[in-house]
């Protein structure tokens, strides 16, 4: 299984990080063609272009400077460069496997690796071993397994390495009130863009890190939308035809969340009885 399908994200986008803003409203314009017809003949494809935006507020994320980066879904690799400017002496291996998107990265990565994992040369398995830090931005929900490769991740690379991770957050209270009217609409970006083939809410996701070998150091809202401010739970709070009780600030926060964001690490080999 590939890390990553072919994914083109809209040009509509200013950023990847904007794929991950909430979903347009249902009643478009009746000329407005469906978002299925950006697909291209393989799944996960969506023909239109990457963004190309560096993504500066990655850096917040990581517990300690990468000296060695792989960047899992790196498009044209203007994170990784970015992260070079910024960073002295940053070694950056893009995997990408959009052969325009890679071309690019190849003139601003030190290494860029064009095909699935399961075509990959034994030196680039072997190179997994070396690398301190690993991007997964706005990906996982691109891979039909993304679970096998968080495991493969897991047993490959080295022990103090940390992995960062950006997911969209299916549990949106908007996706909710869609959901309460018998709609499940795809966009061409946001939580139910077109090219996504899996989908998380916030215990999910971290149900799958643990599952696949990680330990979550750090969790963050990365981007929510704005809603009313509720001074006291529990509270009532009406989402389309559904009525939810909203128990705490903390589950209001992830019913408002656009995206969340993960720091991970290896779990400690088991010990033996």
């Amino acid at each position: 299984m590939s890390f990553l399908k072919q994914v083109l994200r809209s040009t509509f986008a200013a950023s990847r990080e904007q794929a991950s803003t909430p979903p347009a409203k249902t009643d478009a314009a009746p000329d407005t063609p469906p978002a299925w017809r950006l697909l291209g003949a393989e799944t996960g494809v969506q023909d239109l272009q990457y963004g190309d935006i560096a993504r500066p507020g990655v850096q917040k994320l990581f517990k300690r400077k990468p000296r060695r980066l792989l960047d899992i879904g790196c498009a044209s690799g203007a994170v990784g460069a970015g992260l070079k400017q910024s960073n002295a002496g940053l070694w950056v291996w893009g995997c990408e496997l959009n052969p325009q998107a890679a071309e690019v990265a190849g003139t601003r990565l030190d290494h860029v690796t064009t095909v699935p994992r399961a075509q990959w040369s034994a030196e680039d398995i072997a190179l997994v071993n070396s690398v301190d830090t690993v991007l997964l931005l706005d990906v996982l929900e691109h891979m039909y397994n993304p679970w096998a490769e968080l495991e493969f991740l897991a047993q490959q690379l080295p022990a103090d390495a940390q992995v960062i991770v950006s997911l969209p957050n299916i549990g949106h209270i908007s996706v909710l009130e869609g959901l309460s009217k018998g709609s499940f609409t795809y966009h061409a970006t946001g939580i139910l863009d077109v090219t996504h083939v899996r989908f998380f809410t916030h215990d999910e996701m971290r149900a799958m890190f643990e599952q696949t070998g990680f330990r979550i150091d750090a969790t963050w809202v990365l981007s929510s939308s704005p809603n009313v401010h509720i001074k006291r739970f529990p509270a009532q709070v009406a989402a389309g035809k559904l009525v939810l009780t909203v128990d705490s600030a903390e589950e209001w926060s992830r019913l408002n969340a656009i995206q969340f964001g993960f720091r991970l690490s290896r779990k400690p080999p088991a010990k033996r009885k």
